[in-house]
């Protein structure tokens, strides 16, 4: 094996390496401490494989909604995540609750994605026969966004090109749906007894209160969901042919946060989950303002990335054994979030990756 030359993410692949962390015995023990002994500089993505693998389970379910009802629709996740072995070693208590994410993207690679087409698309047409009722439809012909207000309160800025389909009783029934064709930003009025809909191509946006951007133009190869305030969970429509072939993930679904997105690739309805590109700070989108103050003056570099962290709601994973003796100065009140990590990053000798709508930091840390 070149683990001397091994990244975290090949450690986890490793048979040997996930072995270890489910099971380890007495041989294995003193083969990884030995390993760690001739390789210092791997303790860290060693450690962090480690982490991640083992919260697995536990930070996969404890991300999820407390609602009961979206528990549900992602329970089939959760079971194949209660079927793995897990250990309850804590090493990072900083960043344990935000590993499993991760986590899920790096064991993803075991869950390839077939290469053909799919049997059929779903369209804007397909998708307002599933109504039971009479559909009121609203178009924008013109070169501008306008608003469309709905009956419960919620609102609509339909981009040009667009349009929509929504009940004449629309807050008359159990739940309120929305056909779309094209693009639109949703403003959710709050109703937790009537989850909100929207139906665009082969995904399917399920909110309770919140605002979000769905493009599902007919001609896209892709749908996007980008989420600004609340939560969404987002899913592949159940009337996709070939179910057999879609993975557990794009049909169960996964949940969205402020700034993250989920991507549907329409030809092999692969799911992904991300940042947006240009994440904003949670006190952008609040009626009150929140006052974040990014001005640090020899401040610990995990309390910097902390701050970052809060105020874009955005979760940070780094080693804060490693880090704790980092010091950082600077003013980033007016940075956009990329570049706040590339200079806290320059400073402290590190690198940052994103990795399913998480930022990973990566370096060797600060010595005394």
């Amino acid at each position: 094996m070149n683990y001397p030359h091994h990244s975290a993410s090949d450690f986890m692949e490793d048979t040997h390496f996930r072995q270890w962390v489910y099971e380890p015995d007495a041989d294995s023990d003193s083969f990884w401490e030995e390993y760690q002994q001739k390789y210092p500089e791997k303790k860290q993505e060693l450690a962090i494989a480690r982490q991640l693998l083992l919260n697995l389970q536990q930070q996969v379910q404890s991300g999820f909604s407390t609602n009961a009802a979206e528990d549900a629709v992602f329970q089939n996740i959760q079971q194949e995540i209660e079927s793995k072995p897990t250990v309850s070693a804590q090493l990072f208590p900083h960043w344990v609750r935000w590993a499993a994410a991760a986590a899920v993207v790096l064991l993803g690679m075991t869950w390839i994605f077939w290469s053909q087409k799919p049997t059929h698309y779903l369209s804007y047409e397909i998708n307002r026969q599933q109504s039971k009722n009479a559909l009121v439809e609203k178009t924008n012909h013109t070169s501008k966004p306008f608003v469309v207000s709905l009956a419960d309160g919620s609102s609509v800025l339909l981009s040009p090109q667009s349009k929509i389909s929504y009940s004449e009783d629309f807050d008359a029934g159990d739940k309120r749906e929305v056909f779309l064709s094209g693009e639109a930003f949703f403003e959710v009025a709050k109703n937790a007894q009537k989850p909100f809909y929207v139906y665009a191509n082969e995904l399917v946006t399920k909110v309770l209160g919140t605002s979000f951007n769905v493009r599902a133009f007919s001609e896209d190869k892709n749908v996007v969901v980008k989420v600004r305030t609340g939560r969404v969970a987002v899913a592949v429509a159940d009337k996709i042919a070939d179910k057999q072939k879609i993975t557990v993930r794009e049909l169960d679904g996964i949940v969205l946060l402020p700034n993250q997105q989920a991507v549907l690739s329409r030809d092999e309805f692969r799911l992904v989950k991300s940042l947006v590109e240009n994440p904003s700070l949670l006190s952008s989108n609040t009626p009150i303002p929140i006052s974040h103050s990014f001005e640090f003056e020899s401040a610990r570099a995990s309390d910097v990335f902390k701050a970052v962290e809060e105020a874009y709601g955005i979760d940070i994973v780094f080693d804060e054994e490693a880090f704790a003796n980092c010091l950082f100065t600077a003013n980033l009140t007016d940075e956009p979030l990329y570049e706040k990590l590339n200079i806290i990053c320059k400073s402290i000798e590190a690198s940052y990756q994103i990795l399913d709508a998480q930022i990973i930091i990566s370096g060797k840390g600060c010595h005394l």
